[in-house]
């Protein structure tokens, strides 16, 4: 996790909250201990999980599930306490193995003497919901250690591959204000972007996506998914492109995402395309130019171009210029 940690601080080890939180008294006592591999760290110092989460020194320290919510990670190491093991062939949890300290399970213990049988049940979606929000905090990639080896030969026989899944680009429908335009851009659909930026109109965002190696992002970057194949080979079917409303200097062989109320184009059922602009120019008696028409050129030879002459100019806007594709990560 130190190395994965070194490329650009988002990686983090974290466990279940099964070791008491001594150092918060004294610092110099280790909180989680696994003497067969001399291991000793400390529970996070700084309870603030925002502050945590994008400290410099924080991949020295464990966070628990109280503090290592907030931004997205890249990496994440999980200890799996022995709250829960197998045993019996099926997973089986035990909050008695959980810290006197953990408020998630507070009054669990004194409850199984009364109430046993919807303790234990209570408990059991608590532990396995902190594990399965911990395991899930790396978008790039998660390593585990189990205390118990008979758990951990468990995850390694269900985790053999069957097939090679197919990757996708993962959409976050909430992130924190502070990587928003830094590391993230909201998606929208055509209809919505077209309105958000041409009219000022206030829409609701599909969803979050990181995007990396374009750049220094900003508040007139979003993106779109292409629609239909007419873009091939440059942009396919599917493709989360990203576009800048506003941009400076010619259009003129730029992809665009373009908005006409008298044509309609197939791929996105309705006024909204993906395509090259060409624009045709001609001069005046004064020597002024003007667009004599312009052409929404698709760069499939199958499909064809929408045309666009001085008399339905008005019809169309230019909404953004086509930046680049978000690529899967590694």
């Amino acid at each position: 996790m130190k190395a994965k940690n070194k490329i650009n601080n988002r990686a983090r080890v974290v466990a279940g909250y099964c070791w008491d939180w001594n150092s918060k008294k004294d610092p110099t006592h280790f909180d989680i201990v696994i003497p067969e591999h001399n291991f000793k760290k400390r529970w996070n110092l700084n309870s603030d999980k925002n502050l945590w989460i994008i400290g410099d020194d924080s991949v020295n320290e464990i966070g628990c599930i109280h503090t290592c919510q907030g931004l997205e990670l890249d990496y994440i190491g999980v200890i799996v306490g022995k709250d829960m093991i197998y045993k019996n062939n099926r997973i089986v949890t035990d909050v008695t193995q959980r810290s006197k300290h953990d408020q998630s399970v507070k009054g669990f213990k004194s409850l199984l003497k009364t109430h046993k049988e919807q303790a234990l049940q209570d408990a059991d979606e608590i532990i396995k919901n902190t594990y399965r929000t911990l395991m899930t905090r790396g978008s790039k990639g998660c390593y585990v250690y189990f205390c118990d080896p008979a758990i951990a030969e468990h995850f390694m026989n269900q985790l053999q591959p069957l097939h090679k899944e197919k990757k996708e680009i993962r959409i976050e429908p909430e992130i924190n204000n502070d990587v928003k335009y830094i590391d993230f851009l909201p998606l929208y659909s055509a209809k919505a972007a077209c309105g958000y930026f041409g009219e000022g109109e206030i829409v609701d965002e599909l969803g979050w996506i990181r995007v990396e190696g374009m750049g220094k992002l900003n508040r007139n970057m979003y993106v779109v998914q292409a629609v239909g194949h007419s873009m091939e080979p440059t942009i396919h079917d599917g493709d989360y492109c990203v576009f800048r409303s506003n941009p400076a200097g010619s259009r003129q062989g730029k992809i665009v995402l373009a908005q006409h109320h008298n044509f309609y184009d197939a791929n996105y059922a309705g006024g909204y395309s993906i395509k090259t602009y060409i624009s045709k120019k001609k001069y005046n008696e004064n020597g002024n130019w003007m667009h004599e028409e312009i052409a929404l050129e698709p760069q499939n030879p199958n499909y064809n171009p929408i045309i666009i002459n001085e008399e339905n100019a008005e019809d169309f806007r230019i909404v953004g210029e086509f930046v680049g594709i978000v690529k899967l990560n590694d």
